[in-house]
């Protein structure tokens, strides 16, 4: 018979058959107690935790929507100091924003909708991110696909006025995925067209409204502007909102009432939404999940 190794490649076959050699006494100097390392090929080798799975129930199944809380620094701007959320907030806020944001929703323009426009990501950390003007940042969007909440640490949904400004971060950043697939009216802008200012932070709440703005940010750009009026008026609701108008001056109310009146245009025509009727959804949901 033919030595299949007797050819010219003689040194490789001889090389080859070394190798298969050695890892056969490898093998077999295993004990029946070990085995090998394979952990590589195992892709999810942690069990979910009980936060994993009320979050699988409550975002990830039905909406598509993960919830990020496990420390990833290479999520997070390399140049602030901040610090990793407490796993015993997660579920508490999440509920939270599900109930006063997604559930108020899915009640007034469907479950469709919210999963087609919600975003895909969202990830929590336990601080705030300090800016270099000495602005304080809640949360934040990326192009409509993750929404960071900070300041998580400190959530306490019995402390109404800190579940508020959460939850205006929230739907602050959805209004900007809703205007940013479907623009508002231009005209919005001409509202009050020489209010808008960079240093919008050096203006009040009281000033902001006698000029025409719901709050200071609102003075930051008309994007901006459009956002906090949606978010104002669906987080304080319509008593709320209306309280804040009664105590502006005549001309302030007037430009405010205009963009209210855009804004609840833009839901109806743009997504068939009845803004009120979401308002007071939205208010309701507040009030049960605060206790207040």
């Amino acid at each position: 018979m033919k030595n299949m190794c007797m050819h010219p490649f003689n040194k490789k076959c001889a090389r080859i058959t070394v190798v298969l050699a050695a890892l056969l006494v490898t093998m077999m100097s295993c004990s029946d107690e070990d085995t090998l390392d394979v952990s590589f090929l195992d892709t999810d080798p942690s069990e979910k935790s009980a936060i994993d799975l009320w979050i699988d129930d409550n975002y990830t199944s039905p909406f598509n929507i993960a919830v990020e809380y496990k420390w990833d620094p290479y999520e997070l701007p390399s140049n602030r100091v901040l610090v990793p959320v407490k796993e015993d907030k997660v579920i508490p806020v999440m509920k939270v924003v599900k109930d006063t944001w997604i559930d108020p929703y899915v009640l007034k323009a469907g479950e469709a909708f919210v999963k087609e426009h919600a975003p895909k990501q969202f990830l929590l950390v336990g601080s705030a991110k300090y800016n270099d003007d000495g602005t304080i940042v809640l949360g934040e969007a990326e192009s409509g696909r993750k929404v960071t909440l900070f300041v998580v640490n400190d959530f306490n949904r019995q402390n109404v006025p800190a579940v508020k400004q959460m939850l205006h971060t929230i739907h602050h950043e959805f209004a900007h995925i809703l205007h940013q697939t479907i623009l508002y009216p231009r005209e919005y802008k001409q509202v009050t067209p020489s209010g808008y200012t960079a240093s919008w932070y050096n203006t009040d709440d009281a000033t902001a409204r006698a000029l025409g703005f719901i709050t200071p940010y609102a003075r930051a750009s008309s994007d901006e502007d459009f956002v906090e009026m949606i978010s104002m008026m669906l987080v304080e609701g319509r008593a709320g909102y209306e309280a804040i108008l009664s105590k502006v001056p005549e001309e302030g109310r007037a430009l405010l009432r205009k963009k209210e009146a855009f804004v609840v245009a833009y839901f109806k025509q743009s997504w068939n939404i009845d803004f009120y009727s979401l308002q007071t959804a939205t208010q309701e949901a507040i009030t049960k999940a605060t206790g207040n």
